[in-house]
């Protein structure tokens, strides 16, 4: 599983470039089951802005009082860095490939 993903986001007219790592996977696993949100494999465009919320946090870009309901409603892209299929397969749970 690779351990950083880099990709640009937009979001309320601000444009980021971040790395997401593996601790933002973690914070993904614990808004998805703390806000009831769908399992990545049935919702990759949630599972993105989730990652990219998680980045966005840790590295100040937001906030920690940023609601995920107001990030969401604010994000108007996301733009992976990496080769987009490459970076999706690093990102699958061993054995899902």
């Amino acid at each position: 599983m690779a351990e950083k993903l880099n990709f640009t986001v937009e979001y309320n007219g601000n444009i980021e470039n971040v790395t997401a790592i593996y601790a933002d996977l973690v914070k993904y696993d614990i808004l998805r089951a703390r806000n009831n949100f769908p399992k990545r494999e049935e919702s990759d465009f949630l599972f993105m802005a989730l990652v990219a919320y998680a980045a966005l946090i840790r590295v100040g870009k937001l906030t920690q009082g940023t609601k995920v309901e107001d990030f969401l409603n604010s994000l108007e892209g996301i733009t992976p860095e990496d080769d987009a299929e490459e970076a999706e397969a690093d990102f699958q749970p061993d054995g899902t490939e």
